[in-house]
């Protein structure tokens, strides 16, 4: 039997869909190393404030944008979203010939931030529409391999092209890939709108739909242990990843030391690739507990990165590759079940809003972990850091593994003992 990613691919809008998105995904993560490449040569620890004045944007936008985004046609906004941030990357790099700056990484990374919380939420609520019958699993595993593909080739195609251009042209290349992903979602059509009944019938109150990510969590059981461990993981990696690895590779005062970081992060992404063709394959008897699984490999993978990075230098790199292989495969166990469990779970609008809801709870994690950044960092070191950061993710996980919706919840995350 052929696997159900090329049974998906055989339909036209998916096949285009995923495509413009994966580019749009890699020319993201071009932008991401070398954004945070340049901070760290630029502001030293203060650079993890570049991620605090993002994640406030994305915070604001997830608390407020929701009741705006939704009266919106899901087609039109999300080619506008994508024209704008081609249009703000294309900016920069026009306004930055004379040399970057903190200030302008810190702008570019606070309004990317911004338009991506409020377009993806949209996207993902949308496949359920593109999906055939009974391949919705298999289509939330396609278009998450979109984004673990970009992570994947992302830092290594960064390394290469900082190899031989100024790192400001990454934005060149993100400012191309999203006007790609704007051409593929255009390509789709109005399949990702929903039902004109279903638009008219969510015509209800501002304060209403700020509130529906709540109201949808506490109306489904498990989803406030999920999306609670997944804010606590988020704050963790940012802080003891996202910023750690790259200070520790910085400090060595090197330029090669951008290959460190394209190492360690590729490896974390190769294997979420990887990992995910096969983890779709994969029914578990009770999937919450799988997520919980997942959440708990990555906070115990990320604290052995800090670990390695203690090692002498020959080993160092090969340490930390190796520990990060394993958080590859975390995220893809964790991130695959958390869609299944959302999408199977909640109507597309409630989708949607959880979705928000859940970035509002990782913006404030990464907030709060990344404005205390400059001093932890300071005090400990971005190994330690690390290390401690993994062992925090690791803790909350625990707690949700052994919740009673993560035994609790069987096949399609139904209770158990509604099916016997």
């Amino acid at each position: 039997m052929a696997h159900p990613y090329l049974d998906l691919l055989r339909d036209r809008r998916i096949r285009v869909l995923w495509t413009g998105l994966a580019l749009s995904a890699i020319g993201g993560e071009l932008y991401r190393v070398g954004a945070l490449w340049l901070a760290a040569k630029l502001a030293g620890p203060n650079a993890s404030l570049l991620v605090t004045a993002q994640s406030a944007a994305i915070l604001a936008v997830s608390i407020l944008g929701g009741p705006l985004v939704e009266t919106l046609p899901r087609r039109g906004f999300l080619i506008g979203a994508d024209l704008l941030s081609a249009a703000a990357c294309a900016a920069v790099v026009i306004a930055a010939a004379s040399g970057p700056t903190f200030p302008v990484l810190v702008g570019v990374s606070v309004l990317l931030g911004a338009l991506g919380a409020a377009s993806r939420p949209v996207f993902l609520s949308s496949l359920p529409a593109l999906a055939p019958e009974g391949g919705l699993r298999a289509a939330n595993g396609l278009f998450d391999s979109t984004v673990r593909v970009a992570q994947a080739a992302g830092p290594f195609l960064a390394a290469a092209a900082m190899a031989v251009l100024p790192a400001i042209h990454l934005l060149t290349a993100n400012a191309v890939s999203f006007l790609a992903s704007a051409g593929a979602v255009a390509a789709v059509g109005h399949a990702m709108d929903p039902p004109r009944s279903a638009a008219v019938a969510n015509r209800v109150g501002f304060f209403r739909r700020l509130a529906r990510g709540v109201h949808a969590a506490n109306g489904c059981p498990g989803v406030w242990s999920a999306l609670i461990t997944t804010g606590v993981r988020g704050g963790s990696y940012a802080l003891g990843f996202t910023v750690a690895v790259p200070l520790i590779f910085a400090e060595g005062g090197s330029a090669a030391g951008l290959a460190g970081v394209a190492v360690v992060f590729g490896a974390v992404a190769v294997t979420e690739l990887l990992a995910g063709p096969l983890v779709v394959l994969t029914e578990p008897r009770r999937p919450l507990r799988r997520q919980f699984e997942g959440y708990l490999a990555i906070g115990l993978a990320q604290a052995l990165v800090g670990a390695a990075a203690l090692f002498p230098p020959p080993a160092r790199i090969p340490a930390m590759a190796a520990a990060a292989l394993a958080m590859g495969v975390g995220h893809s166990v964790a991130g695959l079940q958390m869609l299944n469990f959302f999408s199977s779970r909640l109507s597309s609008d409630d989708y949607a809003a959880v979705l928000r809801l859940r970035l509002v709870l990782v913006i404030t994690a990464m907030m709060a972990s990344t404005a205390a950044g400059p001093f932890v960092l300071a005090r400990l070191g971005p190994a330690p850091t690390a290390v401690a950061c993994g062992l925090t993710a690791a803790a909350m996980a625990l707690i949700g593994l052994f919740g009673r919706p993560a035994r609790t919840l069987g096949p399609d995350f139904r209770p158990l003992a509604a099916r016997d």
